[in-house]
């Protein structure tokens, strides 16, 4: 028996969870070390870790690690809404960060990560920013009419994310990524199965999926339905030169993506 009060120990049976192997990444996801040096070419895309159905009270989970980012999200519903008829089934979103991680201070306009007074109850303007932003990607992919009278939560925890080596952008392509697979993995009706993408530019060069952040940089990231080509979302964070070429790059990742995610799914 533990008579230690100071500490908060765990169960005695305690054992590490088993998260299964990681997904079936063909050569262009390793890893380059070499950041936004000229050596990292433009087609590379860092290794992710993916994982679903490992929370037993909700209808669909998933679980993602990419670099420094790790990313869990879960999904509630369809559930019968005690109200009036609708035709179409409410969708809401709300994500959240770990209290340990730092927020980005570029979103938040007034300086005070705990007030947010015209956005969702509890939520900070960078959680409420990618909240309304992962929503608004989702919502065409989904088979809303088929669920009248129901409510669909998706709720995003973001376990890690270094600011510091990992811009908001890549934290947010990620999050719509493992949202989009917790969607899959609930048995809701989908039209088409969302990925993104994410460029960074410094004017001269454009790097898929960039390791570190560069100074004097423009972010972009590009939500698609691949199976009709279809952009659901934009993201862009400084000056863009040619949108046309960012999208068309951010393209290349989604696809990337999404054969990854077709090859999970599939051996699963």
């Amino acid at each position: 028996m533990n008579t230690d009060r100071r500490r908060i120990l765990g169960p005695q049976d305690a054992r590490i969870p088993d998260l299964g192997i990681s997904t079936n990444a063909n050569n262009s996801m390793d890893i380059d070390p070499a950041g936004f040096a000229a050596e990292k070419r433009s087609s590379d895309i860092q290794k992710m870790f993916m994982k679903t159905n490992f929370i037993s009270n909700a209808n669909g989970s998933s679980y993602i690690e990419h670099g420094d980012t790790i990313v869990q999200v879960s999904v509630f519903g369809p559930r019968p809404i005690k109200s009036s008829f609708i035709e179409q089934a409410s969708f809401s979103v709300e994500c959240r960060f770990l209290p340990h991680l730092k927020q980005d201070d570029a979103l938040d306009i007034d300086g005070d990560h705990h007030s947010n007074p015209n956005g969702r109850t509890g939520l900070s303007y960078t959680e409420h920013k990618i909240s309304s932003f992962v929503e608004s990607c989702l919502v065409p992919s989904i088979l809303l009419d088929k669920y009248p009278k129901s409510t669909i939560d998706l709720h995003i925890t973001v376990i890690e994310h270094n600011s510091e080596s990992t811009s908001l952008t890549n934290l947010v392509n990620w999050i719509t990524v493992a949202s989009s697979l917790a969607l899959v993995d609930s048995g809701v009706e989908v039209r088409d199965i969302v990925t993104a993408g994410h460029i960074i530019s410094d004017g001269q060069h454009v790097i898929l999926d960039p390791i570190e952040p560069v100074s004097k940089r423009t972010d972009c990231l590009v939500c698609f339905m691949n199976l009709k080509n279809e952009i659901v979302g934009i993201w862009v964070d400084g000056d863009l030169d040619n949108l046309d070429t960012a999208i068309e790059e951010c393209n290349k990742m989604s696809r990337t993506i999404r054969g990854n995610i077709n090859s999970y799914l599939l051996s699963t």
